[in-house]
């Protein structure tokens, strides 16, 4: 059974990038797909799917929270409560290409019909 989560985190597509920087190219046991969208207000928010919450908190202690911690230190970012909740999702189905890594314009985009006229 799949472990599947949203989590909103008060960090931007800058921070973002550092801590994926970091983290290295190798990618994480278990994980089956990650996903990070520009919000509205310009944080971030992630959909995480992952083979089994064991795997999730693996990666999540052995890799994850010994970048994340000194980035948000040099950036001076203290989430309020600690870290983010993770709400769980129920996932009916996973499609995705293999590819390994995909960074598109990280711009907020902001539907418009004007902007939807210039784009046809």
């Amino acid at each position: 059974m799949t472990y599947t989560w949203l989590q909103d985190v008060p960090i931007t597509v800058d921070i973002y990038r550092e801590i994926m920087a970091d983290l290295g190219d190798a990618l994480p046991e278990g994980l089956i797909l990650h996903i990070a969208q520009v919000m509205d207000d310009g944080h971030l928010q992630y959909l995480d799917v992952w083979e089994s919450e064991v795997a999730c908190e693996r990666f999540t202690e052995e890799r994850l929270h010994p970048v994340v911690g000194p980035v948000l230190a040099r950036h001076q970012v203290r989430p309020e409560g600690g870290e983010p909740p993770r709400r769980p999702v129920q996932v009916a189905h996973v499609w995705a290409p293999a590819a390994a890594d995909a960074w598109p314009n990280l711009q907020p985009q902001h539907a418009s019909s004007e902007r939807l006229k210039e784009d046809v």
